[in-house]
C-alpha cells in the first residue's frame, strides 16, 4: 500500500476501466465537493489532502496497464478537471501547459486513463478537445458532459471573481490537483481477490451501490469456497462477463440499479416484498451462504450463483427495454402499451411482473397477442386503482410479485394472471364506484392528472378512428396546465353571451368537468372569448375550427355551447371512458383466494 500524488498515478501506469465495472456514476454533489476539496489546497500553506484509495489489478506485471478496480470516479473527474485548468491556460498565452497535459493525460495517442463500454471515445474527445464529436446517449456518457459542463462553470466563476490574479490561481490550481492530491495506492495480486477487498472497503463504510455489493460479495465467495475445488477462477470470471453485461444493458436505459436486482430477486428468490433486504439478503444461508452450508451446499450454491448472475443478465437487458422502450427494442404494440403504462406514472409496481412475462413471450410460451392482453390489463389496473381511485403507488406489490414468480417459473399460465389482474383492480375500484362517479358531473380539473391521462387517451382513440393513420399532434411530453381549456370560460365577462346560457346552478355543476375541459395547444389564445369566437370558421385564426387537436376540431360542430350541449359532449366522453377502462367481466369483487393478500398491501 503506497500514497501516490496524481502526478506519480500516471507516470507509473496507463489505467483502464474494466467493462464489468459500472460507467460514470458521479453527479452534482460529488462534483462540488471535489472541486471545492481541490480549491481548498490552492493554499500553499496547504500540504495535501487525502481524496480516496485507487485499487488495481494487473493481469500482467510486464505490462504497465492496470485495471481499475476501485477509484475510477475519483480519477475520471480528476482527468477532466486537468484537462480543464490546462486548455484554460494555454488560452491564456501560457503554451507550455499544453505538452505538460498532453504527456500527463495521454500516452501515444490513447488516454492514460481509457473509460469501459462506450465511454472511450467520449472521454478522449472531452479530455483533448473539451466537447464530444458524437451524439451521447447512455446516461454514464451524459454524465461525463455534464460533469465538464459544471466544473467549466465553476472554474469560470472562480476566475472572473479573481480578476488580475486569475492566472496565478490557475496555475496554482494545477499544481494543487497534480501535487496535492493524495490517494492510498493498492494493487491486488489475484483477479479472485477483488471480491474480499470490497468486502473490506465496505465494512469501512465505503459507498457502493448494491449491484456492485453483490459481485463482490459473489467474487469474495468464489475466492474463499473456490480454490479447494479448482473453480474460483471460472466462477470468477463468469461473473466478470455477466457484470460486464449487466451494466452495458443499464447504460441504455433511465432505469436503476437497485430496483434492477430488485427484479431479480423477487423472480429469483422470494417474491415477497417484506424479504428484500438489499443485497444482504442474499447472504442468507438459503440463497448464497458464505460458511453455512446447512440450507444449500457448496456445490448447490456455486450452481445458484452461475444461474442467478446470468438471469441477472437477462432481466437487466428485459427491464432496460420495460423502462426506457423504443421502437428498435419493442414490437409495434407493445410500444404503445409500455407507453401508455408509463403515462400512468405508476409502472414500477408492474416491473417484476413486466420482465416475467417479456422472458415468456422471448422464449415462446407466451404468444404476442397474449402478452399484449396482459399489458392492456396492466393499463387498466393502472388507470382504475392509481389514477381513478388514487390508491397508494404500492398497492397490489405482493400479488403483482407473486403472479411475476409464478408466471417466470412455468406455474401459472396468461390467462390467469390477466384474470387476476382485472379482479384485482374491481377489488380496488368497484364497478360500482366507478360508473357511479363518472356517471355524474364532477370536479375533473381537481384531478389534473387523471384529467390529462383520460384527454389524451380520447385523442389518440380519435386519431386512431378518424385520422388514417396520422399521428395525434400533441406529444405527452407537451401536457401541462395550459393545454386544458375551459370551454365555458373559469370567469366569463359580465356582458358576455356566456352570461345568457349559463346560469349560476350549471356553472357551478359542469365548469370544472371533463364534458367542459378539452386538450389545447394553448389555452390563452381562447382567454374569456364568447362560444362564437372560440369556435371561428375556416381561415379565422387560432379557433377550435382550425384546430390540428381532433377532441377540439370537434367543439367547431356545436351552433353554441350551453349546459345541452356540456352534457351531450360529456356523455360521448363518459360512454367512451366506460368502454375503454369499465372490467371487461361481469364478476364485481375480488376473487377470495387473494383478497387476504390485496388487504396486506393496501396496509403497507
Amino acid at each position: 500500500m503506497q500514497k501516490k500524488t496524481l502526478t506519480s498515478l500516471f507516470s507509473d501506469y496507463l489505467f483502464r476501466i474494466p467493462d464489468y465495472q459500472r460507467g460514470y456514476a458521479w453527479v452534482k454533489p460529488h462534483w462540488l465537493d471535489f472541486v471545492q476539496d481541490v480549491d481548498g489546497l490552492v493554499d500553499e500553506e496547504v500540504r495535501g489532502h487525502y481524496t480516496g484509495t485507487v485499487v488495481v489489478y494487473r493481469q500482467d506485471d510486464a505490462d504497465s496497464t492496470a485495471d481499475v478496480v476501485d477509484g475510477q470516479q475519483r480519477l475520471t473527474t480528476s482527468c477532466l478537471y486537468l484537462s480543464l485548468i490546462a486548455r484554460e491556460l494555454v488560452a491564456r498565452g501560457d503554451r507550455g501547459y499544453q505538452r505538460a497535459v498532453e504527456a500527463f493525460l495521454f500516452a501515444e495517442g490513447r488516454c492514460r486513463l481509457e473509460l469501459n463500454n462506450d465511454c472511450k471515445e467520449l472521454f478522449h474527445d472531452l479530455l483533448k478537445h473539451g466537447r464530444s464529436n458524437t451524439t451521447v446517449l447512455t446516461p454514464h456518457g451524459k454524465r461525463l458532459v455534464q460533469a465538464l459542463d459544471f466544473m467549466t462553470v465553476h472554474l469560470h466563476t472562480q476566475l472572473q471573481a479573481r480578476g488580475e490574479t486569475a492566472g496565478d490561481y490557475l496555475q496554482a490550481l494545477y499544481n494543487a490537483l497534480t501535487q496535492k492530491l493524495h490517494f492510498t495506492f493498492y494493487t491486488i495480486e489475484e483477479e479472485c481477490e477483488i471480491g474480499m477487498t470490497f468486502e473490506l472497503m465496505n465494512s469501512r463504510g465505503k459507498d457502493l451501490s448494491v449491484l456492485e455489493l453483490l459481485k463482490n460479495y459473489l467474487m469474495h465467495w468464489a475466492s474463499r469456497n473456490g480454490h479447494k475445488h479448482g473453480t474460483a477462477q471460472a466462477l470468477t470470471a463468469t461473473l466478470n462477463r455477466s457484470w460486464k453485461t449487466i451494466y452495458g444493458n443499464l447504460g441504455t436505459c433511465t432505469g436503476n440499479e437497485d430496483q434492477c436486482l430488485r427484479i431479480a430477486w423477487t423472480l429469483y428468490c422470494s417474491h415477497s416484498p417484506k424479504n428484500w433486504v438489499g443485497y444482504k439478503g442474499f447472504k442468507e444461508s438459503q440463497y448464497i451462504p458464505l460458511r453455512d452450508f446447512s440450507l444449500r451446499n457448496e456445490r448447490e450454491t456455486r450452481e445458484f450463483i452461475v444461474t442467478f448472475a446470468e438471469g441477472l443478465t437477462e432481466v437487466s437487458a428485459e427491464y432496460a427495454r420495460i423502462v426506457t422502450p423504443s421502437a428498435a427494442t419493442t414490437t409495434p404494440g407493445e410500444l404503445t402499451w409500455l407507453t401508455k403504462i408509463h403515462h400512468t406514472g405508476n409502472i414500477a409496481n408492474f416491473l417484476p411482473l413486466l420482465v416475467s412475462a417479456r422472458k415468456c413471450r422471448n422464449d415462446r410460451s407466451l404468444a404476442e397477442d397474449h402478452y399484449i392482453e396482459l399489458l392492456r390489463a396492466l393499463e387498466h389496473y393502472a388507470y382504475r386503482v392509481f389514477l381513478f381511485d388514487g390508491r397508494k403507488s404500492n398497492t397490489g406489490t405482493s400479488r403483482f410479485n407473486y403472479l411475476a414468480y409464478r408466471m417466470f417459473h412455468g406455474k401459472l399460465d396468461v390467462a390467469a394472471v390477466i384474470s387476476e389482474v382485472y379482479g384485482m383492480a374491481r377489488y380496488y375500484s368497484s364497478d360500482k364506484g366507478f360508473k357511479t362517479w363518472i356517471g355524474e358531473p364532477d370536479n375533473w380539473y381537481h384531478y389534473r392528472y387523471l384529467l390529462k391521462y383520460t384527454l389524451y387517451e380520447y385523442e389518440l382513440y380519435l386519431t386512431e378512428k378518424e385520422g388514417k393513420g396520422h399521428r395525434a399532434k400533441i406529444a405527452w411530453e407537451d401536457l401541462k396546465d395550459s393545454t386544458l381549456e375551459h370551454i365555458l370560460p373559469q370567469t366569463p365577462a359580465a356582458d358576455s353571451h356566456w352570461r345568457d346560457v349559463w346560469d349560476a346552478k350549471n356553472t357551478e355543476l359542469y365548469l370544472h368537468d371533463i364534458g367542459n375541459l378539452v386538450l389545447t395547444h394553448n389555452n390563452s389564445n381562447y382567454r374569456n372569448f364568447d362560444f362564437a369566437r372560440k369556435k371561428g370558421s375556416a381561415g379565422s385564426g387560432y379557433s377550435y375550427s382550425n384546430s390540428d387537436i381532433r377532441q377540439e376540431r370537434k367543439l367547431a360542430l356545436f351552433e353554441d355551447w350551453t349546459p345541452l350541449e356540456c352534457e351531450e359532449r360529456r356523455q360521448t366522453l363518459v360512454d367512451w371512458i366506460s368502454t375503454r377502462w369499465g372490467s371487461p367481466y361481469a364478476v364485481e369483487a375480488a376473487p377470495e383466494a387473494f383478497a387476504g393478500d390485496l388487504d396486506e398491501d393496501a396496509d403497507e
